[in-house]
C-alpha cells in the first residue's frame, strides 16, 4: 500500500483553459489557492493557459505560420481559381481567404506592436492608438480561425462546427484536429509544464460554454498521457450541466471527477481523500482513493456508474481568505492597466427573479462579506499588486454593503476605483448613498432593468418599479456613475407593445445611461421559471426533456436554453424584429453602442478604466479618428491635387479573382459578431446559402492603419496604379472630358481615405 501524502507535498495545478477574455485575471482559481494554502497544501499553482493562448497566438511568428497554411489550404483545397460560381458557404471561405490574404502581410508585421499598445499604460489611453490596437488583434483571431475555419477564435467566445450542446457532438469536437486550434497548441506549449511538474491533481475551471471544448481536450490529452494524474473539472458552466456531462459514455475515459457548486470545500476535501492514497504514485500503483466523504462531487463509483455526493453545505464567506494572484504574470494581460476582481458577496440578496439562474449556479443562500472583511482584502491587494482598479463580482451589490461601504473606505483611507452589478432599487440608491459610493470609487453600476413595461416586471418578479428606475438612473448620472442597462426582449407573454416600452424607456432616458447590454430571452433549464411554466405565462417547451420516456437521452442533452412558446405575445420571428427594433433605437439613442466607441463596450474592463480616466461622459460622443477627419469636407478639383502621389506603405493591393463587394453583400452578419462569453453553442454559416457570386476580377485594399476594406474595382484600380507610377495629370490624361471629372474625384477620395498620400 502506497503512504500518504502529507498535505504539503500534494502537488496542485489549477488551470483556466480558454476561452475567456485575456483583459484581467479571472477570480476562481486564485480564490482555491488561497483557501487550500490556508489548509496546509501549499504546493498549489494556478496557471491561465486562456492568457497564454491569447499571446501566443496571436503573435507575429504564428500568425505568419497561419497565413501560410491558410494559402496552402486554398491552394489544395479550397480552389477558388478553379470555379467560375462561388455560393452557400464558399462565400464565407472566399471572404475570410481574401482578407486574409489581403489583411495578413500587414497584421503579421504589426500584431505584436499592438499588444505592446494595449499593455502601455499611456499608449492604452490615447484613443487612437487604442482602437488601431485593439482592430489590429482582432484582425489577428480573425486570422487565426481561418486557419481552423470555420472554427471561431474571438476575444468573446470559441465555437466550432461542432455544438456543446449534445455530448457526442461535443466530444466529436474535443478530437476533431483539423477544427480544434487547441490540440497543436496543447502540444507544443502545455504538455511541456505539466510533464515538468507532473501533479496529483489539475484542476481545471469552467465558467463559460466557450471553454467546454478547450478544456475536455487538454483533459483527454493528459489523462492519455499520465494516467495517474486525477483531473477534475469545476466552474459555473458544470453548475449547470455537470450532472448532465457525467452521463455522457467518454468523460470519465477523460477526467476523474467534476466539483459542482463552489469549490472550496469539495476541492480541498478532494485534496485530502488523494493525499491519503499516496497521490500521483498511489493512483500508478493501482489504488483509488475513497471520494465518498468528498462533497458536492461527481465520479465513476465502483459500480461504474456515476456517483454523486453529498450535501451543498456553503461556506462562510467571511472564512475565506484574501484570493492570491502570485502566481499570475499580471503585466501580461492585455490592458493598459490592472483591474482585479474580488467576490463582496455569493448568491442574490433577492432571489426571486423567474428568469434568473445565477443565485443558483454557485449554491444556494446568500452570503455577504463584512465590509470590514473587504477593506481588508483590497488594503492587501493593493499594497501587493500596485492597482487601485477592482471588478467587484456579486449578483447585485446588497443594500447593507452600499450604505457601509464609503464610511468604511474613507476611515481606512482606501483610494480605489470599482464597478459591480446592481438593482434599480431606491431604497438602496437613493441620491445621498448614489454620490457617497462614487467618493468611496464606484464608477460604474450594471443595473438590471429587463424591461420598460411594469406588466411584465411584475410577471417575472423582478421586484423593480419603473418610476424608481428612472429616478435611480438620473441620480447615478448626477453622482459621477456610469449606468448601463441589462435588457431583455422577448420574456414570456411580452408583447410587441410591450418591447417597444422597453425602446422607448431607454431613448427617453439616453441622457443618463451609459450604454444597455441586450439579449433575446432564453429559457434556462435551472430557472424558476423552467421548473413552474405555468406561472409565467409559458404554455409549452418544445423538446423539454421532462417529457421524454424513461432511458430517453436528448438529441442536445447538455443544452442550457431551450424553446418555449407562451399562452400570449410575440412568436419568436416577432422577438427577433423587436429585438432589432430596440437595438437600433439605442444604438441611435446611446452613443456608446456606435462606431469606433462599441470596441469598448465589448471589453468591459477596457470601458472601466477609460471611465475612471475620462469621468462618466468619455463615451458621450462618437470618437472622430484622424483619417475620418480627414475624408471631410468638399470635393477637391481636379487642379487641386497634388501632381505626384503613392501608395502608403501600411496599404496591400490584393487582385482577387471574384468580386469582394459582392460576395459581402451575401454575408449574412459581422465575423467578429460579438456574443456574450459562452453565448454560442457552435459555429454557424456567415453566408446567405442561396447567393451565388460569378467570378469577375477586382482589386481588394487594405488599409493598414485604419484596418480598412475598399472594394476598388478593375478600373479604379488601373486609374490608381496609373497615379502612383505616372502621376495624377498623366492618370487624369487618361480619360476623356466626359470621366475626367469623376475620376479626379476618385484620386480625391483616395487621398482623403488614405489609399494614397502626396509626395512632399
Amino acid at each position: 500500500m502506497t503512504a500518504p501524502v502529507a498535505p504539503a507535498d500534494l502537488r496542485v495545478l489549477l488551470a483556466f483553459p480558454p476561452q475567456g477574455h485575456p483583459t484581467q485575471p479571472y477570480l476562481a482559481l486564485p480564490s482555491l489557492k488561497a483557501w487550500l494554502a490556508q489548509h496546509e497544501f501549499t504546493d498549489c499553482t494556478v496557471w491561465d493557459i486562456n492568457l497564454e493562448a491569447y499571446d501566443d497566438l496571436i503573435s507575429g511568428e504564428r500568425l505568419a505560420l497561419a497565413l501560410e497554411r491558410i494559402s496552402e489550404r486554398a491552394e489544395q483545397q479550397w480552389r477558388f481559381d478553379d470555379h467560375e460560381q462561388l455560393s452557400g458557404d464558399e462565400l464565407s471561405r472566399y471572404r475570410l481567404y481574401a482578407d486574409a490574404l489581403t489583411s495578413g502581410p500587414y497584421i503579421v508585421a504589426q500584431v505584436d506592436r499592438a499588444k505592446a499598445v494595449i499593455r502601455d499604460a499611456e499608449a492604452f489611453y490615447d484613443r487612437t492608438k487604442y482602437l488601431w490596437a485593439m482592430r489590429t488583434f482582432e484582425a489577428g483571431l480573425k486570422l487565426l480561425s481561418t486557419e481552423y475555419h470555420p472554427t471561431l477564435f474571438t476575444g468573446h467566445n470559441y465555437t466550432q462546427a461542432t455544438s456543446i450542446d449534445s455530448s457526442e457532438d461535443l466530444f466529436a469536437g474535443v478530437d476533431a484536429r483539423e477544427q480544434n486550434m487547441f490540440v497543436e497548441y496543447y502540444e507544443q506549449h502545455v504538455l511541456p509544464r505539466i510533464e515538468r511538474e507532473r501533479p496529483d491533481v489539475l484542476g481545471l475551471s469552467v465558467t463559460y460554454g466557450s471553454q467546454m471544448v478547450p478544456a475536455l481536450t487538454l483533459a483527454t490529452m493528459v489523462k492519455r498521457r499520465w494516467p495517474e494524474i486525477h483531473i477534475t473539472l469545476g466552474g459555473g458552466m458544470l453548475a449547470y450541466i455537470g450532472q448532465r456531462l457525467a452521463l455522457a459514455g467518454p468523460l470519465f475515459d477523460r477526467i476523474d471527477s467534476i466539483a459542482i457548486y463552489e469549490g472550496e470545500r469539495p476541492l480541498l476535501e478532494l485534496c485530502q481523500a488523494l493525499a491519503a492514497a499516496g497521490g500521483r504514485d498511489g493512483a500508478a500503483a493501482g489504488e483509488h482513493p475513497d471520494l465518498s466523504g468528498v462533497s458536492n462531487l461527481l465520479y465513476l463509483g465502483d459500480d461504474g456508474k456515476p456517483t454523486a455526493n453529498g450535501e451543498l453545505r456553503p461556506l462562510p464567506i467571511d472564512d475565506l481568505p484574501t484570493p492570491d494572484f502570485d502566481d499570475l504574470d499580471l503585466a501580461r494581460y492585455l490592458s493598459g492597466e490592472l483591474v482585479l476582481p474580488i467576490a463582496p458577496a455569493r448568491g442574490c440578496y433577492y432571489e426571486k427573479c423567474g428568469f434568473c439562474t445565477l443565485y443558483t449556479a454557485i449554491g444556494p443562500t446568500f452570503r455577504e462579506r463584512s465590509v470590514e472583511g473587504l477593506v481588508e482584502d483590497l488594503k492587501i491587494l493593493v499594497e501587493k499588486h500596485d492597482s487601485p482598479y477592482f471588478y467587484f463580482i456579486m449578483d447585485d451589490l446588497p443594500p447593507l454593503m452600499a450604505k457601509r461601504i464609503p464610511p468604511a473606505f474613507e476611515a481606512a483611507g482606501l483610494d480605489v476605483k470599482w464597478w459591480c452589478d446592481a438593482r434599480l432599487e431606491e431604497r438602496i440608491f437613493d441620491r445621498d448613498t448614489l454620490h457617497a459610493l462614487y467618493g468611496a470609487g464606484c464608477r460604474k453600476l450594471m443595473f438590471g432593468f429587463e424591461s420598460g413595461s411594469q406588466r411584465v416586471l411584475d410577471l417575472v418578479e423582478k421586484g423593480t418599479n419603473l418610476e424608481e428606475a428612472q429616478r435611480v438612473l438620473r441620480d447615478a448620472h448626477e453622482a459621477g456613475i456610469s449606468a448601463t442597462l441589462y435588457t431583455m426582449v422577448g420574456l414570456p407573454t411580452e408583447t410587441r407593445d410591450e418591447a417597444d416600452m422597453s425602446r422607448a424607456f431607454i431613448v427617453r432616458n439616453a441622457d443618463w445611461i451609459s450604454e444597455i447590454s441586450l439579449q433575446i430571452f432564453n429559457l434556462d433549464m435551472v430557472s424558476p421559471m423552467y421548473r413552474d411554466p405555468e406561472r409565467y405565462g409559458i404554455a409549452n417547451i418544445i423538446d423539454d426533456p421532462r417529457d421524454l420516456e424513461p432511458g430517453q437521452r436528448p438529441v442536445n442533452d447538455l443544452a442550457r436554453y431551450l424553446e418555449h412558446e407562451s399562452v400570449s405575445g410575440m412568436t419568436r420571428e416577432e422577438v427577433k424584429d423587436a429585438f432589432n427594433s430596440v437595438l437600433g433605437a439605442a444604438s441611435e439613442a446611446l452613443p456608446a453602442l456606435r462606431g469606433d466607441n462599441f470596441l469598448y463596450y465589448r471589453y468591459k474592463s477596457h470601458i472601466f478604466l477609460y471611465l475612471c480616466h475620462f469621468g462618466r461622459d468619455v463615451f458621450r460622443q462618437e470618437h472622430v479618428s484622424p483619417a475620418q477627419e480627414a475624408r471631410r469636407g468638399p470635393v477637391a478639383r481636379s487642379s487641386d491635387l497634388p501632381s505626384t502621389v503613392r501608395v502608403p506603405g501600411d496599404v496591400t493591393l490584393q487582385p482577387l479573382s471574384f468580386p469582394y463587394g459582392q460576395v459581402i453583400d451575401h454575408i449574412d452578419r459581422a465575423w467578429s459578431d460579438p456574443a456574450p462569453l459562452g453565448g454560442a453553442a457552435s459555429s454557424q454559416p456567415m453566408a446567405d446559402e442561396s447567393a451565388s457570386v460569378t467570378a469577375e476580377p477586382c482589386v481588394l485594399a487594405y488599409l493598414g492603419e485604419q484596418h480598412r476594406f475598399v472594394d476598388l474595382g478593375a478600373d479604379a484600380a488601373r486609374l490608381l496604379a496609373a497615379a502612383s507610377e505616372r502621376g495624377t495629370p498623366e492618370a487624369l490624361g487618361l480619360f476623356g472630358e466626359e470621366h475626367r471629372g469623376s475620376a479626379a474625384s476618385f484620386l480625391d477620395r483616395a487621398l482623403r481615405t488614405g489609399l494614397l498620400e502626396p509626395v512632399e
